[in-house]
């Protein structure tokens, strides 16, 4: 009798292993958290936004009982500006850009036993723009064609004023606030070529300005 006991004890012991070993949790490995670094920001895409500076220049022409004389100018300039950037690799952006500015350029000498006054009222481009980007901050360079107008008054003969095409060339650096939000500081040469003022006996006129401007646009 005892000897049965035993052995019934012995079967429900080997029955019972198994069947706890299956209600035992399954042993697991740790997951790792998941680690998120900076986000590189992406030049790619549209902009627009406005901008404001001071410019300054000259014009250079023959003018009556004087000869080849220069009058110097300088103003403030402000306006808008919009284009399109694409990011072609990691370091490298290119783009093209438009502005128009309206400007308050004056500047006036004695010449001749006349007074003369010249200013500027608005200037604007057409612009390629190349630049390397080191993640939110990038510096370029940028060129094309200028447009602006200037005028010329003659004490006693009154004033005409001329719309000129020419070039320009400049350069600036830009910096991502947000994703959406680029500040920018910039310079622009702008030179035009030879016009005559025949109302004012005024010839072969050049000018040219420099713009110092700051801005900040709005990124798509």
């Amino acid at each position: 009798m005892k000897r049965l006991v035993i052995s019934c004890a012995a079967a429900v012991a080997l029955m019972a292993g198994p069947a706890l070993s299956a209600d035992l949790p399954e042993p697991y490995e740790p997951v790792s958290p998941e680690v998120y670094g900076p986000t590189v920001f992406n030049w790619t895409g549209a902009y627009i936004g406005t901008q404001l500076g001071y410019s300054w220049g000259n014009i250079n022409g023959n003018f009556p009982g004087t000869g080849n004389a220069t009058i110097d100018k300088d103003g403030v300039a402000g306006g808008f500006y919009g284009g399109y950037n694409y990011q072609v690799a990691p370091n490298f952006v290119i783009g093209g850009e438009a502005d128009i500015t309206w400007a308050d350029l004056q500047g006036n000498r004695r010449m001749g036993g006349f007074s003369y006054k010249t200013r500027t009222t608005w200037m604007g481009s057409l612009r390629a723009r190349a630049g390397v980007a080191f993640d939110r901050f990038m510096v370029y360079g940028t060129g094309g064609v200028a447009f602006a107008n200037n005028t010329v008054e003659r004490q006693g003969f009154g004033s005409e004023s001329k719309n000129a095409a020419g070039w320009t060339l400049g350069a600036g650096v830009e910096g991502a606030i947000t994703q959406n939000i680029v500040a920018r500081g910039e310079y622009i040469y702008q030179a035009f070529g030879d016009q005559n003022y025949n109302k004012l006996n005024v010839k072969s006129v050049d000018f040219n300005t420099n713009v110092v401007r700051a801005g900040v646009a709005y990124k798509f």
